[in-house]
């Protein structure tokens, strides 16, 4: 119960989290996108009402052991030919009026028990009863055991712990849901606020380009460069607007494309550039051993506990065939009191039980009436084919979640050497650019003195500050995928809530979701 007490914590977001649905948003950190994604997000939300239709279905299998109160009432007539010589009358004719209340409840042993007030008003023209109209009432007490097949505990509360298991399994896939929507919205925004950052290269590019033909014009003007100089620089600002009306539009989807998952609640004041820092200092972040990762991320990956969950469903749902391979022998046994009452007929002696309804219960306290009776009941089809086959396709169900919990493990362990090798190359490309970087601005800057000294040329100005202004959006987009890889890397492992400061309590039965 423990794995899945966060199963429905997001349920709680609506009072948990400090934003409000009927405005836009700005957030200003990861953390508060995050949140925002957590509690507007059409694709949770849908799966907020999955896990609690889950809790219904449970509800719904629980009720097979309520009790049941049952009432029935009914007239019937007869007339039917008839001849005796001790009547002149030619027809049997009799009224019937008839009513019954109980209330019955199958318990989790197998056993059903029924209680019922049975009364009943009839009259008929037969003057060997010396009662008419006469009231008759019954109380009787009907029980039947199951005695192999259905019976125990087990047995007969499979649907419900199934349904026990598949709400938890909806809790977890909708937590699994609520994981891969912060990965996805953490890579949105890191590729966003990235996006953000080279814009804000290629306008100083194209500032680049703008003062260099700016110069260039009047160093033609003045004779000291041929036009195509000029032309070039003309050329050259030309494509880095284009570059950056491309860089824009990239943004605008990508913004789009976050808004979507946050059901579009970013505001237009909504700037990305707030949500990674791309100027501090990145350091190396220490892997753990490789086996305690994998054992770490295998008792935290939900989706092992999904289809552990699965393989417990699986092996109640081969218990419980198991059980009905047996012949059906159930124990009956019924007792009941009853009592009479009437009115006489005008041929009769004085009956000592004339009197109207009421007193037919007077007599049924008494007992002036019984019946009970005892049996077994044996049901077993000839060679119980279907009942066999049931067996077989739990059998083989339980196998194949069995390999699927297998092949999970496999793929856990593969996704962390991938992430692993990611972080290594990613954290390697991260310093490599971090040096081309400060090697093209150096280039740059040597190239710039020469061209202030003449010794230079458009072309190679051209080309110099495309080097500095493409190792610094290297830099940008290498940061952006270490950001990424370490993302990655704690998803594989389990711990993407830790990640972001998501911390779940239960505390006196209510799930409550702090720091967020």
């Amino acid at each position: 119960m423990r794995d899945i007490i966060i199963g429905i914590f997001f349920l709680c977001c609506c009072t948990q989290a400090t934003f409000s649905l009927a405005a836009n948003q700005n957030p200003l950190s990861m953390h508060d996108l995050i949140a925002l994604g957590l509690e507007t997000n059409l694709g949770l939300q849908i799966e907020v009402v999955e896990v609690e239709k889950g809790g219904e279905e449970v509800e719904i299998e629980k009720s097979a052991f309520d009790k049941i109160i049952f009432a029935s009432t009914g007239y019937e007539r007869f007339s039917t030919p008839y001849e005796s010589s001790y009547t002149t009358s030619e027809k049997s004719s009799s009224e019937l009026f008839l009513g019954q209340l109980g209330i019955r409840r199958n318990f989790m042993s197998g056993l059903s028990v029924s209680m019922s007030l049975n009364s009943e008003w009839a009259t008929d023209n037969d003057l060997s009863n010396d009662l008419d109209s006469r009231y008759r009432t019954a109380l009787s007490l009907d029980l039947s055991q199951p005695l192999l097949r259905n019976l125990g505990t087990s047995v007969n509360t499979t649907r419900l712990e199934i349904s026990k298991k598949q709400h938890q399994q909806l809790s977890l896939e909708y937590l699994l849901q609520a994981q891969n929507l912060i990965l996805q919205i953490e890579a949105a925004a890191c590729q966003l606020a990235a996006k953000a950052q080279i814009i804000t290269l290629h306008q100083e590019a194209l500032s680049l380009s703008d003062e260099l033909y700016l110069a260039n014009k009047k160093r033609f003007v003045s004779g000291f460069i041929p036009i195509s100089e000029v032309q070039e620089a003309e050329t050259a600002l030309a494509s880095r607007q284009l570059s950056l009306s491309m860089a824009i539009q990239e943004r605008d989807l990508l913004q789009e494309k976050l808004n979507r998952q946050l059901n579009n609640r970013l505001s237009t004041e909504f700037e990305p550039a707030t949500l990674v820092d791309f100027e501090y200092d990145i350091k190396a972040v220490p892997i753990p051993d490789f086996e305690h990762l994998v054992e770490s991320a295998q008792q935290k990956r939900l989706e092992l506990k999904i289809n552990n969950y699965a393989v417990q469903s699986s092996s109640l749902q081969q218990d419980y065939l198991r059980n009905q391979l047996k012949p059906q022998l159930d124990l009956k046994f019924q007792a009941g009191v009853n009592g009479l009452s009437g009115n006489e007929r005008s041929s009769a002696s004085s009956s000592r039980y004339s009197g109207g309804w009421l007193d037919s219960f007077s007599s049924l306290s008494e007992a002036d009436g019984y019946q009970w009776r005892t049996g077994l009941e044996f049901t077993m089809p000839l060679g119980n084919r279907s009942a066999k086959s049931r067996y077989r396709q739990a059998e083989l169900q339980l196998k194949q979640d069995k390999y699927r919990h297998k092949n999970l493990e496999a793929i856990i362990e593969n996704d962390l050497k991938q992430q692993q090798v990611n972080i290594s190359h990613t954290e390697e490309q991260l310093r490599i650019t971090e040096r081309f970087e400060l090697l093209a601005k150096k280039s740059f800057q040597q190239e710039q003195r020469r061209l202030d000294e003449g010794l230079s040329d458009t072309f190679r100005m051209i080309f110099f500050q495309q080097k500095m202004i493409e190792a610094k959006i290297d830099r940008i987009n290498a940061i952006t995928r270490y950001h990424l890889a370490l993302a990655q890397m704690e998803f594989a492992a389990g711990n993407i809530f830790e990640r972001h400061n998501i911390v779940v309590t239960n505390k006196i039965g209510e799930l409550n979701l702090e720091n967020i």
